[in-house]
């Protein structure tokens, strides 16, 4: 893997181009007053994306017995008549 510094000015300039450059591998490091701040590199790749299984959490999630009542002051609060 191939590795460069670069002055921030330069990284704000050519941002896009060293972008392309860590997708091909490259990683930048990012000089602020000459010392290290940051790096442009490649982000790390995924493996495949795993099956989602349904029903997971099947019986964990429960919901009150008054999950659809909405009180009237509430109604009326939104209604404008508070």
């Amino acid at each position: 893997m191939k590795t460069n510094s670069i002055p921030l000015t330069e990284a704000k300039a050519r941002l896009s181009e060293y972008g392309r450059l860590a997708e091909e591998g490259q990683v930048t490091i990012v000089l602020k007053h000459h010392r290290p701040a940051f790096l442009i590199a490649p982000a790390p790749r995924r493996s495949e994306a795993r099956p989602k299984r349904p029903g997971l959490v099947c019986g964990r999630i429960r919901m009150a017995p008054d999950f659809d009542a909405t009180p009237g002051e509430i109604i009326k609060a939104f209604e404008g008549q508070a």
